[in-house]
């Protein structure tokens, strides 16, 4: 198959050929309609072909980028087979100024030759200065930005990815040996401008063709080419939760693994039963609940000296009424569901001002775990941020024996200090180059008889941080029968152990019912080091008022008692 345009190096082109110039934007219009690559490789001349690499011509997409590329930089000019019917303008030129700039030239220095009739034609033989024309070229981008990884191991699906900008497009890169450090690789994003990027890390998904985008750092400004440091500004550290199993280490081969960075869970992962890790697509499969907020009304509040019980009233919400109801003996009501900072109230049976009441967050309803998960593909280990733009982070993990609910990740995110392990040992690298301390180590080498020996044994001596995260508890579960005429959605109770200061809430309005009619509400996460721990309900003596009253009904109970 023959191509409808031909390639020549830019140096050859002569005025002759200005007419049967494609824009670098006409020539892949046209190659686009090609099927197949091949046809148009066999068509290239060999020297426009070294120049595009093994990659790029694996594909169609790839080989046009790359012939683009080569067009763009004013290497080559590609020719139609036919001539323009209007000339190129500066508009059409203006993505393209070495094509311009080499058009300009040859324009300006093309000559007509002129024959007269009956005799030989009269030619200047003076040698003359030679006139060069000069073609302004662009200074390609020189700068980079290097991610380092600890240790030295086997390729996987991850990768790092910096955003699209104005400037250049996505680029995506993955972490190799350093040949003269032993014990990092590092991951070199190059040719950048100078200019912020953002860095992702890069998860394909098993499902969906879109991948997970981790977001590690925004505004990371790129150095010169030649820089080089003992360590570098931002470093990532794999990692595998690991759990002593009698004298033994051993992984986890089900049940979800939470980081919590900067406050707020950051991944979220299943563990295969072959102890690999599945990040969870949290964009998708646990989008945040809507924050709903309620009211509380007190009648002898709004309207002192006057008995305003039992009468009706309506909640305006961004002027459209949303409930209507009426206040209790004591002048008091308490509303729910309601989304707005702040509603309007009206008592139907007299006139009066208007009334403008603010609005306070409601505790989440109960839910169950996610469904329709979005997994990326399965990881040996967990890629975690110990330095970002020089800066040691603030990260935790947590391992639950199932996924939480939204609830509970909110619990999980309130208290996180408490319920998940600080990797603060992370900094070990930078003194020691490796893993030596308590809860952040050296990845063993586990027995034959351990389930997920495979992955972990091949990660061995590859300096992989091991983690140590204790099984949970088994779970508390206080079961309650509410009292619907004085009981409240954000009444709670609350196990409490003052000398660890440890203390943890169950909302009503957060818990289940179960099928005798009781509400299930659920504790967990508590330390290792707490034996015991006071048990103190929360309850609103008054609708109006939105403090809760907090007493004990318990102290100093075994939780060995509580879990039988």
């Amino acid at each position: 198959m023959h191509l409808v345009c031909k390639f020549i190096p830019s140096s050859k082109l002569s005025s002759n050929e200005l007419s049967y110039v494609l824009t670098p934007d006409e020539c892949i219009g046209q190659l686009s309609r090609v099927r197949n690559s091949e046809d148009i490789l066999r068509n290239l001349p060999k020297e426009l072909a070294q120049k595009i690499s093994i990659s790029a011509k694996k594909s169609s997409s790839g080989l046009l980028t790359a012939i683009r590329h080569e067009l763009g930089n004013g290497n080559w000019v590609a020719l139609s087979s036919f001539s323009r019917r209007t000339p190129l303008t500066d508009t059409q030129l203006q993505s393209f100024p070495r094509l311009k700039a080499q058009l300009e030239s040859v324009s300006s220095t093309g000559e007509s030759k002129v024959f007269k009739a009956g005799y030989k034609q009269v030619t200047d033989d003076v040698a003359l200065v030679r006139s060069y024309a000069h073609v302004p070229s662009e200074p390609s981008p020189d700068q980079k930005i290097v991610v380092e990884f600890a240790g030295q191991w086997s390729s996987n699906a991850a990768c790092l990815m910096l955003g699209k900008t104005e400037a250049q497009k996505e680029k995506v890169t993955v972490g190799k040996a350093d040949t003269e450090n032993k014990h990092r690789s590092l991951a070199t994003f190059k040719d950048l401008e100078a200019e912020g990027k953002t860095l992702y890390i890069k998860i394909p998904c098993t499902d969906q063709p879109q991948p997970i985008l981790l977001k590690l750092a925004e505004n990371l400004q790129p150095v010169d080419k030649e820089t080089q440091m003992d360590e570098w500004d931002n470093v990532l550290v794999p990692v595998v939760p690991l759990y002593k199993s009698g004298s033994s280490w051993d992984g986890y081969t089900s049940g979800r693994v939470y980081i919590i960075w900067n406050g707020e869970v950051w991944r979220e992962l299943q563990v295969t039963n072959d102890g690999y890790f599945a990040d969870v697509d949290m964009s998708n499969s646990r989008k945040k609940t809507t924050e709903t907020r309620h009211v509380n009304i007190d009648g002898s509040s709004l309207f002192p000296g006057e008995n305003v019980a039992f009468e009706p009233f309506s909640i305006l919400q961004d002027g459209v009424e949303v409930f209507s109801g009426e206040l209790d003996i004591n002048e008091q009501a308490r509303v729910f569901s309601l989304v707005a900072e702040e509603v309007e109230i009206k008592f139907a049976g007299f006139e009066h001002e208007k009334l403008m009441i603010s609005t306070h967050p409601s505790p989440m309803k109960a839910s169950g775990a996610p469904s329709g998960e979005v997994l990326g593909y399965p990881l040996p280990h967990i890629w975690l941020p110990y330095k970002v733009k020089g800066e040691c982070q603030d990260v935790y993990l947590y391992y639950s024996s199932q996924a939480l609910s939204d609830g509970a990740v909110s619990e999980l995110e309130s208290n996180y200090q408490s319920m998940a392990i600080s990797l603060s040992e992370m900094s070990d690298y930078s003194s020691s180059k490796g893993f030596t301390l308590q809860t952040v180590f050296k990845l063993p080498t586990l027995s034959e008889s351990q389930k997920v020996k495979a992955v972990v044994n091949e990660q061995n001596n590859c300096n992989v941080a091991a983690v140590n995260i204790p099984p949970p508890g088994s779970e508390i579960i206080l079961r309650y029968r509410v009292l619907g005429s004085t009981d409240q959605p954000d009444d709670y109770f609350m196990l409490q152990n003052e000398e660890h200061n440890w203390s943890q809430k169950a909302y009503f309005r957060c818990a289940k019912v179960d099928e005798d009619g009781y509400l299930n509400l659920r504790f967990s996460g508590w330390p290792e080091k707490v034996k015991e721990v006071d048990i103190l309900r929360g309850a609103h003596a008054s609708r109006g008022n939105e403090t809760p009253e907090t007493f004990k009904l318990r102290e100093k109970v075994k939780v060995t008692d509580l879990l039988g």
